[in-house]
């Protein structure tokens, strides 16, 4: 497998630590600019979409699936999801367009726009998903979504009940050890199974045919999104991040989703 790497020999100094995120951000558009073989690799909550309460309460701009769809096209196809959602979930709000996808942080995979999905690794047991969902409903507050390989505790309804969520699972993981790891995101702990990242989904994603020989872009806003941010860069790519309640200022390409999707109009553009 290979990918391209940037030219980076123009440069001659390290920009500083403030400037350097608009610094990546301003290259990835001379790149699109210059027509440069790229390809997008994108997360949906906080990046494409503003985070709500709850996550089947998240409102769809009108635009995006279409912006999405002639992204792709104007790419040879070369964009793909990158979700802690299920890939189906994902096809519910950017419908009628499917894409290339990872979702659950890895655990399933879609290879191309029509092809099927396909499990990565098992699902919790019934009884695992019980348990949680006891424990859940004994935090009022707390919204449990049930994604089969992985669990998302949401408490962005009680947000003081972060610490007493977060002391419950580790005693909660005694019952079950080794099964499960936890990951924390913006207002969410997700129970996840153990070696699962986006960053290995977007290097499994990278390797199809699709990807190859293009500079990987990663754009994500949370936590989980890091490691593909790093799968990215080493592969000589670019990771760009939106504005949350993770990073500082000094390290985001962009103040939100709104922008997110103004940038993406790029893509649309040239000759």
């Amino acid at each position: 497998m290979q990918h391209l790497k940037r030219d980076t020999s123009l440069r001659d100094v390290t920009p500083p630590r403030a400037n350097r995120a608009a610094s990546a951000r301003k290259e990835v558009e001379q790149l699109l600019a210059a027509r440069a073989p790229v390809a997008l690799f994108l997360d949906i909550d906080g990046t494409l979409l503003d985070l709500a309460l709850t996550p089947s309460t998240v409102r769809v701009p009108t635009q995006l699936p279409g912006l999405l769809s002639t992204t792709s096209a104007r790419l040879a196809g070369a964009l793909a999801i990158i979700t802690g959602r299920r890939i189906r979930d994902a096809d519910r709000l950017l419908s009628p367009f499917t894409f290339a996808a990872a979702g659950v942080h890895g655990a399933e995979i879609r290879i191309s726009t029509s092809g099927s999905i396909e499990m990565l690794t098992p699902s919790f047991g019934p009884t695992l998903r019980a348990d949680v969902r006891s424990m859940a409903e004994g935090m009022p507050g707390i919204v449990m979504e049930d994604k089969c390989a992985g669990i998302a505790l949401h408490y962005r309804l009680a947000p003081n009940l972060r610490s007493s969520l977060l002391a419950a699972l580790e005693n909660f993981s005694a019952k079950y050890p080794g099964q499960f790891m936890l990951c924390e995101g913006r207002k969410v702990i997700e129970i996840l199974p153990i070696g699962l990242s986006k960053g290995r989904a977007l290097r499994q994603l990278a390797a199809l045919p699709l990807f190859t020989d293009r500079i990987p872009i990663m754009v994500g806003d949370d936590i989980a999104d890091i490691d593909a941010f790093r799968a990215a860069e080493d592969m000589g790519g670019f990771g760009l991040k939106v504005a949350g309640e993770n990073f500082p200022d000094a390290e985001v390409a962009f103040s939100g989703p709104d922008e997110v999707l103004r940038w993406l109009e790029l893509f649309q553009t040239g000759p």
